[in-house]
């Protein structure tokens, strides 16, 4: 495999890892919803929710944070793209 090969390979590879990464974050998002919505039905009143609320919010950012560094790493792998497929 010639250098541009292994180039293209590669890159592939990272941007296939990183729409992995957003598939997940995603996934991840929606559950920590559902789990939000069907606790705080449950649990409304009682002393835990708001712990639970904290807890699910600290989840929400951490994802958050999560889908930003891949849409960061997409932007980057973008110039990368167009230069290996010039090669």
């Amino acid at each position: 495999m010639t250098d541009t090969g292994k180039e293209k390979c590669a890159h592939t590879s990272l941007r296939n890892e990183v729409d992995q990464l957003h598939l997940t974050a995603n996934h991840l998002k929606n559950l920590v919803y559902s789990m939000s919505v069907v606790l705080s039905e449950r649990m409304e009143h009682t002393q835990e929710y708001e712990a639970l609320l904290t807890l699910f919010d600290t989840v929400r950012n951490h994802i958050e944070d999560v889908q930003g560094s891949s849409e960061k790493i997409s932007e980057l792998l973008e110039p990368c793209a167009l230069e290996v497929s010039k090669d």
